[in-house]
């Protein structure tokens, strides 16, 4: 054994009611003056968290966009990035699911890099773009679902014309700090809540799935498993209970310990080609699609299901059953199980597959797992 990890988290987590209040600190620690705060429509019209939000940014509010939608479209995203120059930004602040948060990394390549997002070439200079050196604006994150965005230093967004998630990365773009705060988590529908809680459980088991060493991660996504199964079914039965709001919150941040990987994982892959193109939450996606992943992957990862169908109470803990035990959850939550109820064409599955075809699978095999799905 033996190995190298790098920490790509966030370097300070906030966490319990009330601690976006803390905002206000971390504000002044940066120093910052003009604040741009990145968010959605839903968000700007809850009371609640918008009172919460901008009590804590105070004076230095500059500028608001409310007008991130699903998967943050790149015209959202580039005329967010104009409105925070405009505005002379001198931070970050984003509000809701990953919409929201991935676009405010995007904000912060764009304007560092220089770069409209929405221009033909944007994709194309990104990748020799660097940030090292480069003044980016500092980011602060205060997610309301599981989704985990806040967790990386990669933003995705959805291309003009195709539709497809595309997007940018950089060890720059991490946040500053993060608040998982129950009292604004509260608020968020149950359904989306717990959908994203499985986006969650999708990080925990591609990350214990992910190739090679990563005991850390792996002890953290272990718990994280431990924390959602119970924390989302809490959560359902009572929607109004911030325990259970923080229950799931820890859950989320302890799966994404392993931010690449994970996200390369084959359930985030094909969930990603179906999901932007066809207007599906990756929340969804992964509902739809990370059971029967697992158990694809039966036979080449046996262990690591055997620990997770382990953490999530299956007797006993095989590959089958840690699959089963998902699945399970899926169903008890009520989530959506079923690609064909989001309209999707026997077809739509064959060109979803034939791009990632490879290393995971052929493209028979990844399509044995599309319709296994629909």
């Amino acid at each position: 054994m033996g190995g190298t990890f790098h920490y790509l988290n966030p370097g300070t987590i906030h966490w319990g009611e009330g601690c976006v209040a803390t905002l206000d600190a971390e504000l002044s620690r940066v120093g910052a003056a003009r604040v741009f705060l990145v968010t959605t429509g839903s968000i700007a019209r809850n009371g609640a968290i918008a009172a919460a939000i901008e009590g804590a940014i105070g004076a230095r509010l500059a500028g608001t966009t409310a007008a991130i939608g699903q998967h943050a479209p790149v015209r959202e995203v580039a005329e967010a990035a104009r409105q925070a120059r405009e505005a002379r930004a001198d931070a970050l602040v984003s509000a809701g699911g990953g919409s929201p948060v991935d676009a405010a990394k995007a904000v912060a390549w764009s304007l560092a890099a220089g770069v409209d997002l929405d221009q033909p070439d944007a994709l194309a200079k990104s990748r020799s773009v660097r940030l090292s050196g480069k003044p980016v604006l500092p980011h602060f994150a205060v997610p309301t679902t599981l989704s985990v965005a806040e967790l990386s230093g990669s933003a995705g967004f959805s291309a003009e014309a195709s539709k497809e998630k595309v997007g940018v990365a950089a060890p720059e773009l991490v946040p500053k700090a993060v608040f998982y705060d129950a009292a604004l988590a509260v608020h968020t529908p149950v359904p989306l809540w717990l959908s994203t809680g499985i986006r969650a459980v999708d990080h925990a088991v591609e990350t214990l799935l992910a190739e090679g060493e990563h005991p850390l991660p792996d002890a953290s996504a272990i718990e994280a498993l431990r924390l959602l199964a119970k924390g989302l079914r809490a959560a359902k039965t009572e929607p109004s209970s911030r325990a259970a709001r923080t229950e799931c919150q820890l859950g989320a941040w302890l799966s994404y310990l392993l931010p690449g990987p994970a996200a390369k994982g084959l359930s985030h892959t094909l969930g990603k080609r179906i999901g932007s193109r066809h207007g599906i939450p990756h929340g969804v996606t992964s509902c739809l699609l990370l059971p029967h992943v697992m158990r694809h992957l039966a036979s080449r990862r046996p262990e690591p299901l055997k620990r997770i169908a382990a953490a999530l109470g299956a007797v006993p803990a095989t590959p089958a059953s840690a699959a089963a035990a998902v699945q399970g959850l899926i169903a008890e939550l009520g989530l959506p199980q079923h690609i064909a109820a989001f309209g999707l064409s026997r077809d739509d599955l064959v060109e979803a597959v034939r791009p990632v075809a490879g290393r995971d699978g052929s493209a028979e095999e990844l399509l044995a797992i599309m319709n296994a799905a629909y």
